[in-house]
């Protein structure tokens, strides 16, 4: 039995999953909330979304190359497309990343500084996504450069080899923990800040409730965060210490983002309270026509006594 066709089969319905969840959410988001052009979150929320929807692309044609040369092992998919592949795929998980960062600015902005409304304005947020993709860009352009990007026959894909600890430590900071950090900072100062605030009672029963919710964001985000890189670090880890890399580490890794990308797609509903409303929404629309009919059957039957 192939492992690396069936890990490979199994990438490409994870990825795929995620993509046609993605495509379903910003489909829905579009239809169903109004005003649109001018929803701050709702825009950082399909900024993520699309990212994800990204990501999900490219790294389901990543693995569409792999699991063809499984089939044929004669199949060769090197050269400069296969650079450029990568570091558009790193480029993507790294926009992913940030589009976190910018919706924990934009509840910084909302909470500590909710006095400039500029601050929490569409233009501002709409520039900070552009800016947002020119930084992810710039952010790997290193690894480009510096030929991390390396052609794989066995994984039919370009990838940053394991035996390359230089590259993965730039991939890792630059992804995974410089967005992780600033996320981490920002939430501390708006817990701080909310217990630190001295208001009267009602407003504080409200800043309890935005702590909670504020500590539900973190934990999932965190947890999100982390699960993508935790199995590539455990690796590079590995090979630092043993000088061994393990069996389908690649696949380890690829598959890992494919979870990581497919929960975060599905945890955003749970995060986002006007994505959920859309679900309400539809319930709404069954429930007061059963309410109704019930109503006129009663009534019916009062009126025959």
């Amino acid at each position: 039995m192939n492992i690396a066709l069936i890990l490979s089969g199994i990438g490409v319905c994870l990825y795929s999953i995620t993509l046609v969840i993605c495509i379903t959410m910003l489909i829905l988001i579009c239809i169903r909330i109004r005003p649109l052009k001018s929803n701050v979150s709702i825009l950082l929320t399909c900024n993520t979304y699309f990212n994800s929807l990204l990501v999900s692309s490219i790294m389901l044609l990543m693995y569409s190359y792999t699991l063809r040369g499984n089939l044929d092992s004669r199949l060769s998919f090197g050269g400069q497309w296969c650079e450029i592949r990568t570091y558009l795929t790193h480029v993507c998980f790294c926009s992913l990343y940030y589009s976190f960062v910018l919706q924990a600015i934009f509840r910084l902005f909302r909470i500590i500084f909710y006095k400039y409304k500029i601050l929490q304005s569409f233009g501002v947020f709409l520039i900070a996504i552009m800016f947002q993709w020119v930084l992810s860009f710039l952010c790997i352009l290193p690894n480009l450069l510096l030929n991390d990007f390396q052609y794989l026959p066995t994984e039919y894909n370009c990838w940053i080899a394991f035996e390359n600890i230089r590259g993965l430590i730039l991939v890792l900071i630059t992804i995974f923990n410089n967005p992780l950090s600033i996320i981490f900072t920002i939430y501390t100062q708006i817990i701080r800040y909310t217990r630190r605030s001295t208001q009267i009672q009602q407003r504080r029963k409200n800043s309890n409730k935005r702590d909670l919710i504020i500590l539900k964001r973190i934990v999932i985000l965190v947890f999100i965060v982390v699960g993508i890189g935790l199995p590539t670090a455990g690796i590079v880890l590995t090979y630092m210490i043993t000088k061994y890399v393990v069996p389908f580490a690649y696949h380890i890794q690829g598959l890992s983002i494919s979870l990581g990308v497919l929960v975060e797609s599905i945890s955003l509903i749970f995060i986002t309270p006007q994505i959920q409303d859309i679900f309400r929404w539809n319930q709404a629309r069954v429930y007061p026509i059963e309410t109704r009919v019930a109503t006129v059957a009663q009534q019916n039957k009062q009126d025959k006594k």
